[in-house]
């Protein structure tokens, strides 16, 4: 399957990124993301933004409204799907202003439980939503493992191969209880039967 990267106009901890960009068969950049893709010395297949005050490279730039019902980084997720690339990696868009990132954790649960893979990383984080089943998480450059119920309770949620294991535990979203968790081995497996799960990988810096 094709590997689709899009650059959002805000990432984390870029010094700390451990992404291979040779994975990516196309690139999207949403407005801003531009001048992150010039100093990560790569060139965007398709730029999408408003781009008013940006001096853009010529190709296959979308130009959008400054004022518009979504964001662009959003408008960025629905060009790669309306392309058919269904393996999406939204690069940033976590950290600065919180309502974009709660707005980004949002296109992970729109897509949850369809064919298209979504998932968001900066040089921190790596952030992913899964609907019920068994899911193998490699530990990779990783630390921790936190799993968020979102929207309704996660239920019969079962976690192996970590320092805390559960067992067939109802969880909800008025606690903390999936947070900082470690995976103990090369990976850990997750699974539950109900409500969607926020899979967090994460590290130090």
């Amino acid at each position: 399957m094709e590997k689709t990267l899009i650059i959002t106009s805000h990432l984390e901890h870029a010094d700390s990124l451990t992404v291979d960009f040779s994975e990516f068969n196309k690139i999207i950049c949403a407005d801003g993301g531009l001048l992150i893709a010039q100093k990560l010395g790569l060139s965007p297949d398709f730029l999408i933004g408003d781009y008013d005050s940006m001096n853009v490279p010529s190709g296959d730039v979308i130009k959008l409204p400054m004022e518009k019902d979504m964001t662009d980084s959003e408008a960025a997720i629905d060009l790669a799907v309306s392309k058919g690339y269904k393996d999406i990696t939204l690069l940033g868009g976590l950290g600065g202003r919180f309502d974009h990132t709660m707005g980004n954790i949002g296109m992970l649960a729109k897509f949850c439980g369809t064919t298209i893979r979504l998932s968001l990383i900066d040089g921190q984080n790596y952030l992913f939503m899964v609907a019920p089943g068994t899911y193998t998480v490699p530990k990779n450059a990783y630390t921790y493992l936190g799993i968020i119920s979102y929207g309704d309770d996660a239920k019969n949620v079962t976690l192996r191969g970590v320092k805390y294991p559960l067992t067939n535990h109802h969880l909800t979203n008025k606690t903390t209880l999936g947070v900082s968790n470690e995976i103990i081995c090369d990976s850990a497996t997750v699974s539950f039967t109900d409500g969607m799960l926020l899979i967090i990988l994460s590290k130090d810096l």
